[in-house]
């Protein structure tokens, strides 16, 4: 997300009542807020559409050439390789809320009216692109789905660690089954560990991270994560200054990140362990939480050019039509987002049951 502004096609009308200076003044506090809410987009290609161009996203993968396993013949020549792309398109939409302010709370309020408005907007904004984010990334079609004889998500009754879950034995028999066909699943379509990730500040920079595969999760499977044979926590990595925001720890070469936008599919599992030893919230269907594991290269996301960042508006309570005593005004933010499975081979989704905490 870049700061608003240097092209001089933006009018300060276009943040309401606020001159372009204060305008960003506020979206320099919004953005770290928003931009630390973002797991999901921190491992995506960044793209970014030019103003006046159209809201269509256009991204090319080129596929790999062929292993050449045949000697060349004297003489003849061999048979030539064609460069091969895959077109995907995505559409940029238009996102943003608003606040409702009054003249008396403006003025009577013992506490920051605005600058608390725009705080909790930055947080808004951020869980928004965070949930837009996961959903789309959810429906990728690598995945399994962790049970017993589980072939679709309405048979899921394991957890993350291959056993039914257990309220009083709860991670015992836990093994690394489900994340070991991830693994194997994404180094037989030769997808590449994540090296660098989005910076976490006001610039589209990246920076280099510990070579992994990464996982996104709900922090209720923690727990459970943290139950897996040869878990490191966080907390023992060597290095803290790589920790990403959110990590819990990392097994067999993947770290897990979890967040509250990696909403799970309610009721939508099997009955087995629902309610006694599995999360269920209607106590008859086992929940069933997505684990997002991504390679390289294998999601993107994108912005409109020079309308990336969190655009502040704020209009103060003054006289107009409709309101003559000019008691209403408002604060509001808006931005253009979008984002795409650039390669379903190189991310993998487990689906697993969650163990109940009594």
């Amino acid at each position: 997300m870049a700061v608003y502004g240097g092209t001089g096609t933006i009018s300060g009308s276009s943040y309401g009542d606020l001159s372009k200076n204060d305008a960003f003044t506020i979206q320099k506090k919004m953005l770290p807020i928003a931009k630390r809410l973002l797991t999901f987009a921190k491992f995506a290609q960044k793209e970014t559409k030019p103003q006046k161009q159209g809201l269509e996203i256009r991204h090319r993968r080129y596929e790999r050439f062929p292993i050449v396993d045949t000697p060349i013949a004297e003489g003849v020549t061999p048979d030539f390789s064609s460069l091969e792309h895959t077109t995907l398109m995505h559409t940029l939409k238009q996102y943003g809320s608003y606040v409702n302010t009054t003249d008396v709370q403006l003025a009577a309020a013992a506490d920051p009216v605005l600058k608390i408005i725009s705080e909790r907007q930055a947080t808004q904004a951020g869980e928004t692109i965070d949930f837009l984010s996961f959903k789309v990334f959810r429906a990728g079609t690598s995945v399994k789905y962790v049970g017993a004889s589980a072939t679709a998500r309405g048979h899921v009754d394991m957890h993350i660690g291959g056993a039914v879950t257990a309220v009083d034995d709860p991670g015992n028999g836990a093994t690394l089954g489900p994340i070991q066909t991830a693994i194997r699943a994404l180094q037989n379509n030769d997808a590449t560990k994540i090296k660098n990730k989005l910076k976490a500040s006001v610039g589209v920079a990246t920076e280099p991270i510990r070579e992994s595969y990464v996982a996104i999760c709900h922090p209720d499977l923690q727990q459970d994560i943290q139950g897996l044979p040869n878990f490191v926590p966080v907390e023992k990595y060597p290095d803290q200054g790589d920790v990403i925001e959110g990590e819990i720890g990392g097994v067999e070469g993947v770290r897990f990140i979890t967040t509250t936008q990696a909403v799970p599919f309610k009721d939508a599992g099997d009955t087995t362990g629902a309610g006694a030893g599995s999360v269920s919230t209607g106590g008859v269907n086992n929940d069933v939480y997505p684990v997002l594991i991504f390679a390289e290269d294998s999601i993107g996301c994108a912005t409109l050019g020079g309308m990336d960042s969190l655009r502040s508006k704020v209009v103060m309570p003054k006289p107009g039509p409709g309101d003559p005593l000019g008691q209403r005004g408002t604060v509001a933010w808006d931005t253009f987002y979008s984002c795409v499975i650039l390669q379903d081979l190189w991310m993998y989704r487990l689906e697993v049951a969650c163990t109940r905490l009594t």
